[in-house]
């Protein structure tokens, strides 16, 4: 039931973001962590799509009762990622072509917006921040750590949406992307698309610090429209 893959967790990075004091103490439910367990196995693969949640297994392997197990299902389900069924109980949710194209596409006009907005608004420490998440996507790429790697690049993503200073966008796209976490991890297991995802990081990033909204937009939305594309081809076979 372990696994060595980092979840991004938005939170975590709005509180950095907002200089909160890292000593800070949270007291997470029970519910939210096993729903954060299961949600980063649902990420790197581990429960695949279609599958249904074993509730007795779950339970022993975790060490947890059923109703904290429960809860987390329904946070899971809010979260797009697990349908719960009659009978079947919860069942990790299996995207359809039609899904991965329309996630896509809103997902490229957000992340268009958001860029667009951040090279715009962002101060000069935000960028900084990218710039850093940047550097350490690099750094996972470089040693081949998909884990460490995937953490820096949706934290990419995610300090970008956030300085954008669009509080409605943000919300919007941190829900919509949890959606597709596990086909952006995926993407990044075929060399090749992995290869061309740095290269795409590499120029939007690089775009967002000249502040070249424009080039920017162009580059990031071109980013999705290239993974729906790459997922819709993984789905045809």
């Amino acid at each position: 039931m372990d696994t060595q893959t980092p979840m991004v967790n938005p939170s975590t990075i709005a509180a950095a973001s907002a200089g909160e004091d890292p000593l800070a103490i949270h007291h997470p439910t029970l519910a939210s962590v096993v729903a954060d367990r299961l949600r980063r196995l649902i990420t790197d693969g581990t429960l695949k799509p279609g599958t249904s949640l074993n509730e007795r297994e779950l339970c022993d392997r975790l060490k947890v009762s059923r109703t904290p197990l429960r809860e987390a299902y329904r946070i899971l389900a809010a979260d797009g990622l697990v349908d719960i069924q009659p009978k079947r109980g919860a069942v990790v949710i299996e995207r359809s072509a039609a899904d991965i194209e329309n996630i896509f596409d809103v997902l490229a006009v957000l992340e268009g917006l958001a860029i667009r907005q951040a090279a715009q608004r962002a101060s000069d420490e935000e960028l900084k921040e990218i710039a850093d998440l940047h550097a350490r996507m690099l750094e996972g790429y470089r040693a081949q750590d998909i884990g460490a790697y995937f953490e820096a690049s949706m934290g990419t993503h995610l300090a970008i949406a956030r300085a954008a200073h669009n509080p409605a966008l943000s919300t919007v796209y941190e829900k919509l992307n949890l959606q597709v976490q596990a086909l952006r991890y995926k993407s990044n297991l075929n060399p090749d698309e992995w290869t061309s995802g740095v290269a795409d990081h590499e120029r939007f990033v690089r775009a967002l610090l000249k502040r070249d909204a424009d080039a920017a937009e162009h580059l990031i939305r071109a980013h999705l429209i290239s993974k729906k594309a790459f997922h819709l081809r993984e789905l045809a076979g």
